[in-house]
């Protein structure tokens, strides 16, 4: 199976197209992950323009088809710009027809590159067992391609994910203190040192030091957009994101973290499209349809809240924070008794949230059913939940 989406940050600024064509590229993109190979298709040929990255994309479903002379022709248009990352895929394409003498030379080319992936990946590709019986792939000696300072990375990341994170922090700072100029290993630094004591300061320093160097790097202003949006940094984060957008507009996961940006500096509208753009492209990710709905809440907008949150919960009618998202918007609607039915749900679910027994009494109060709401603030102040208390003390000893 190709690990194409691995790398597609290194990508970027290659290409200037129509937000439509960005849009069909990330769907295809999309469908081709959930391997809707037909429906991805459709979308790119409906591309008019010209469009190398939309070249790749329809290699890669060709590929995944098994049509690998296709695959290798769209891969080759691809590659007039794509070069280094398209000829990895020529190479395991090749290796697909067993045409070994091509596949040798597209993936000595890709190991020559700067950003190859590591060489365990490359090594234990499946794509490659029939060429791996070949004296072609004898003849690369695949490890010669790899600097001292890219093999000190991969052991960095082989410790790391057997969580021992000492291990890979030692590596990278003694790699740092020997050569001071490879990017990279401030990059991993910065990933792992948060892992291990959230220091997000020092992570921020490292990360800056680098894109002062390659200010055009996406990787690195993704994660410098990260580092920021932790720190609670919304307009930094946000100015990050947007300038990783703008290097790689076929991110999808960028458009929901500009969306959060936006909604955390208040900026309600700007959060709404970027939000939209990918519920429209991902339509059953129920954590997208939540964010997006909590938006229109806080923008006041109910109708549009409960629409989007009536999708969440068609997906997943037991998930009590979206019936709780729903049933809240339905109160500020004057659906008393639907926002009651919700909190009856999760209520069902979940009887010892005081917040729940607090939320339906506040909806027998609203249709002026004062008993009832009253035994609902009593129990969600037996359960400390203390918003409680205020209702108690001005609705029920009266």
């Amino acid at each position: 199976m190709t690990k194409i989406f691995l790398f597609f940050f290194v990508l970027s600024g290659f290409f200037a197209q129509s937000q439509t064509d960005g849009q069909l590229i990330m769907k295809s993109k999309f469908l081709l992950s959930n391997n809707r190979l037909e429906e991805a298709h459709q979308l790119i040929d409906s591309i008019q323009s010209e469009n190398y990255y939309s070249d790749f994309i329809e290699a890669e479903i060709y590929f995944r088809k098994k049509e690998f002379s296709k695959a290798i022709a769209s891969y080759l248009l691809s590659n007039q710009k794509l070069n280094y990352y398209s000829d990895f895929q020529l190479s395991k394409s090749y290796a697909q027809i067993e045409q070994f003498d091509s596949a040798a030379y597209y993936l000595k080319r890709y190991l020559l590159s700067k950003h190859k992936l590591a060489s365990n990946i490359v090594k234990t590709d499946t794509d490659f067992e029939r060429f791996k019986k070949s004296k072609n792939w004898n003849g690369l000696n695949i490890d010669s391609y790899y600097s001292q300072n890219e093999k000190s990375i991969e052991r960095a990341i082989y410790y790391k994910n057997r969580k021992e994170l000492d291990l890979a922090l030692d590596i990278l700072d003694e790699l740092i203190l020997n050569n001071k100029d490879f990017l990279d290993a401030y990059y991993y630094r910065a990933k792992f040192i948060v892992l291990l004591n959230e220091d997000y300061k020092y992570a921020i320093k490292d990360v800056k030091r680098i894109i002062n160097i390659e200010p055009t790097n996406y990787k690195y202003n993704k994660l410098l957009a990260d580092l920021f949006f932790h720190e609670t940094k919304y307009k930094k984060a946000l100015g990050y994101y947007l300038k990783a957008e703008q290097l790689f507009p076929y991110s999808l996961s960028d458009l929901l973290k500009i969306s959060k940006s936006y909604y955390r500096m208040g900026e309600y509208g700007k959060a709404i499209l970027y939000a939209s753009k990918y519920v429209d492209i991902a339509p059953k990710d129920i954590e997208a349809l939540k964010i997006l709905g909590q938006i229109y809440y806080d923008e006041g907008e109910m109708q549009a809240s409960i629409d989007v949150l009536n999708k969440a919960v068609f997906i997943d009618s037991r998930r009590i924070d979206i019936l709780v998202a729903r049933g809240k918007a339905f109160l500020e609607h004057d659906e008393y008794q639907r926002a009651g039915r919700d909190f009856n749900i999760a209520l069902d679910l979940d009887s010892d949230n005081g917040e729940l027994w607090y939320l339906k009494g506040l909806a027998f109060l609203y249709q002026d059913k004062r008993d009832e709401a009253c035994r609902y603030f009593t129990k969600a102040s037996y359960l400390n939940y203390y918003k409680a208390d205020e209702y108690l003390l001005k609705e029920c000893q009266k």
